[in-house]
């Protein structure tokens, strides 16, 4: 697995993002067919893991969370919904 980093693809959105939240930094990733959107604020790290096509897999999770949050992952709290998963940090 490979997280690619496909943040200039969406630079619009990110910045209306930024401008109309108290978002700070915003990172788009795919994952195979998987998007990835990673948003930090001051107190507060999320990370949104979406697929259209099939569920997300505790793999692609257990991979995202080690990749992106590194020693904090076991801190986090997931919400799994099939083709959506929410992985909230408080920092």
């Amino acid at each position: 697995m490979q997280l690619i980093d496909v943040t200039n693809s969406y630079s619009r959105m990110i910045q209306r993002e930024l401008i109309a939240s108290p978002v700070h930094f915003i990172k788009v990733y795919t994952l195979g067919n998987s998007k990835v959107v990673y948003k930090k604020k001051h107190d507060f790290s999320e990370i949104v893991i979406s697929n259209k096509i099939r569920p997300i897999t505790q793999k692609e999770i257990d991979f995202v969370k080690t990749k992106l949050l590194a020693d904090k992952a076991a801190d986090a709290t997931v919400t799994a919904q099939g083709n959506l998963v929410e992985i909230n940090l408080e920092n």
